[in-house]
C-alpha cells in the first residue's frame, strides 16, 4: 500500500529535562523535514523544567508539531513503547534529542517508505563500516547474521504499524536490548516479511551534547554476558547458531569495545577487574572469540603504567566530571 507523504511518517522524540538540546534539535529539525510534512511528536518525560513553553513556541512555525508530557516519569522501555504507541502514522521514528538529521539523505527514506512500503527500514545509526550496501531482507536469519548487532539503537529503525502492532512489549519491559528483543521476536512470528537496510549516515548528534552513556561501567556485563545471553535465547527454528554467534561477535568488532585502549579505559572505572573476568569468563568465546588471555591480562593491569587512568584522574579533579 502506498501513502501521501503528508500521512505517512512520525518521528518521535523523547526528553526529559534537556531544554537546550531540545531547542537546538526543533531548530535543525523543522526546516529539514518540512518540505516532507512529516509529524513530530515531542514526548515530555516529566521535565522539570520549561519544556513545555518552549515546544509551544513552535507550534506555529510547524503545523504538523505535536506535544504530550506523560504523568509519570517512564524507564526507557517503557518510553520507547509509549512513543510508539502515540504514533497515528504507517511508520515511527523514535530517535533522541540530540540527535540531528542529515537534510540531504532524508528524501531517500521517504521515497523508500513510500513506494515500497517496507516492515522495517533500518539504517546505519552509529556510522560503522557494515560492509554491506543497501539492500532487503526477506529472511530473518540472514537478517540477524549481517545486521542484528545495528539495531540495538532505539534512533536505527523505523518501525510500520504491522510491526508495532505485534510487538510483544509487556513480554521484554525492563530488558536490555529491549528494541532488538522486539524486532527479532516479531520476525520470528511472520511468515513474510520485508526488511530494507540502508548503509546511509542519516542521523548524527548535537554538538552541544554530552553523553558518555555509550561507555557505562557495566559495559562486559552488558554488552559481553547480557548481550550474548539475549541472541542465544532466540527461538532455534528461526534463527540458526551460526547466525547467533556471528550477531553477537560483530557487536564487539564493529564497536570496537574489545581493543586494547577501550579494556585499558574499563579497568580505570573498575568496569574490568579480575572479579568481573570471573563472572563474563564463560561467555568471552561468544562476544570476543580468541581474547580470552588479553581479557586476563588487562584484568590485572596495573593502573600506575595506564595512561587513562592519569588522564581520567586529571579531567575529574579539573572539572568534577567523569571523563567517561
Amino acid at each position: 500500500m502506498k501513502f501521501n507523504e503528508s500521512d505517512l511518517l512520525t518521528i518521535c522524540v523523547p526528553t526529559c529535562d534537556q531544554v537546550v538540546i531540545l531547542c537546538d534539535m526543533l531548530e535543525d529539525m523543522i526546516p529539514k523535514i518540512n518540505r516532507y510534512r512529516i509529524r513530530l511528536l515531542i514526548i515530555d518525560n516529566c521535565s522539570s523544567d520549561n519544556t513545555q513553553n518552549v515546544v509551544a513556541s513552535y507550534f506555529d512555525r510547524y503545523e504538523r508539531l505535536s506535544y504530550v508530557r506523560l504523568d509519570d516519569r517512564l524507564e526507557k522501555g517503557s518510553l520507547f513503547e509509549t512513543a510508539l504507541n502515540l504514533a497515528q502514522t504507517p511508520y515511527c521514528w523514535v530517535i533522541r534529542d540530540i540527535n540531528r538529521l542529515n537534510a540531504d539523505l532524508l528524501s531517500s527514506v521517504i521515497t523508500e517508505l513510500r513506494d515500497q512500503s517496507p516492515d522495517l527500514y533500518v539504517l546505519n545509526y552509529n556510522r560503522k563500516d557494515t560492509g554491506i550496501s543497501s539492500r532487503s531482507y526477506k529472511d530473518a536469519n540472514a537478517f540477524l547474521q549481517d545486521l542484528g548487532w545495528c539495531v540495538i539503537h532505539s534512533g536505527s529503525v523505523i518501525f510500520s504499524r504491522k510491526i508495532i502492532d505485534i510487538a510483544d512489549f509487556k513480554r521484554y519491559k525492563n530488558t536490555h536490548f529491549f528494541n532488538f528483543n522486539i524486532i527479532f521476536d516479531a520476525l520470528a512470528r511472520l511468515t513474510e516479511f520485508r526488511v530494507f537496510w540502508s548503509d546511509l549516515m542519516l542521523l548524527s548528534e548535537s554538538p552541544i551534547s554530552c553523553d558518555n552513556s555509550r561507555n557505562p561501567r557495566g559495559v562486559f556485563r552488558i554488552y559481553g554476558v547480557i548481550w550474548s545471553k539475549t541472541v542465544l535465547a532466540l527461538p532455534d527454528e528461526v534463527y540458526s547458531r551460526k547466525a547467533k554467534l556471528r550477531c553477537i561477535r560483530m557487536l564487539g568488532k564493529k564497536t570496537r569495545l574489545y581493543t586494547a585502549h577501550h579494556l585499558k579505559r574499563q579497568r580505570v572505572v573498575e568496569s574490568l577487574t579480575p572479579e568481573i573476568y570471573k563472572e563474563c569468563y564463560d561467555y568471552i568465546r561468544y562476544f570476543a572469540p580468541g581474547n580470552e588471555l588479553r581479557f586476563f591480562l588487562y584484568a590485572r593491569y596495573p593502573n600506575k603504567f595506564n595512561k587513562y587512568y592519569r588522564r581520567y584522574h586529571r579531567y575529574y579533579k579539573n572539572t568534577g566530571l567523569p571523563l567517561f
